[in-house]
């Protein structure tokens, strides 16, 4: 397990190793029901932040939007504000790290644009900020050039996983450059959605706690269930899922 401590100091490292003294965190704030809005306009120096739901039809959902906030890694009142963040909120699957070059204007209106995905002519959230779904997104459910929308803007994007240890994956982006192109939304496929449902399934499974006996590590319980789920899927089924999973393991 990676300590608060520990994760605030990896943090730390990887900002240094590319220049970087300030750490890009977006918060999801669904379900949570505490004020992190009025938390941030307090604090001093003044924190940057904005929401993703910015400018769009769910723009009056402060309280359970995704925010980005921008926090100084030099200053101890950030550093401060960090630690509690990663204490209180890492575990519960609510924060991604982005470590960037990027002004925060720049970094935050290209993060709400790759937030809105079109599926079947709909507009929806693509939920890419949760880091239980972001790692699979950027590994097999995201076209290539897909998920180089999200690697130009980042030097580094750093996540815990379900077992509670860091993970990093690295980014393309360009020191010294502050202008990037990303689509006004991600176009996503009936495939490419249907993955993305079965997370959320294999997620509800593991949530259940019926297979916990499966692996000791939580990561490879899901990756499990999450074979399970996606050979179900190709099967049509659409019986109950913890009945199929228990028949087949």
């Amino acid at each position: 397990m990676t300590t608060p401590t520990s994760w605030q100091d990896q943090i730390a490292r990887v900002g240094a190793t590319v220049g970087v003294q300030q750490v890009d965190v977006l918060f999801d704030q669904a379900a949570w029901h505490n004020n992190v809005v009025g938390t941030l306009e307090q604090l001093r120096p003044v924190v940057p932040w904005f929401s993703l739901f910015t400018g769009t039809p769910e723009e009056n959902l402060l309280e359970q939007a995704p925010i980005l906030m921008r926090l100084d890694l030099t200053d101890w009142k950030h550093r401060a504000w960090l630690e509690e963040m990663v204490t209180y909120c890492a575990a519960d699957a609510r924060l991604l790290v982005v470590i960037s070059p990027l002004s925060f204007q720049t970094l935050s209106h290209a993060l709400r644009s790759l937030s809105q995905m079109k599926w079947g002519g709909q507009d929806g959230l693509l939920r890419y900020y949760d880091p239980r779904i972001f790692p699979l997104l950027m590994s097999s459910i995201l076209t290539p050039e897909q998920q180089d929308e999200y690697r130009q803007l980042a030097f580094y994007w750093g996540w815990l996983d379900r077992d509670d240890q860091a993970q990093w994956l690295r980014g393309n982006a360009a020191g010294g450059k502050d202008s990037v192109e990303v689509s006004a939304f991600l176009e996503l496929s009936d495939q490419q959605c249907e993955l993305v449902g079965c997370i959320g399934d294999a997620q509800e499974l593991l949530a259940g706690r019926q297979f916990d006996h499966l692996h000791e590590s939580r990561e490879q319980r899901f990756s499990l269930l999450y074979s399970l789920v996606l050979k179900a899927s190709r099967e049509n089924y659409f019986g109950d899922l913890s009945e199929y999973v228990g028949k087949a393991i």
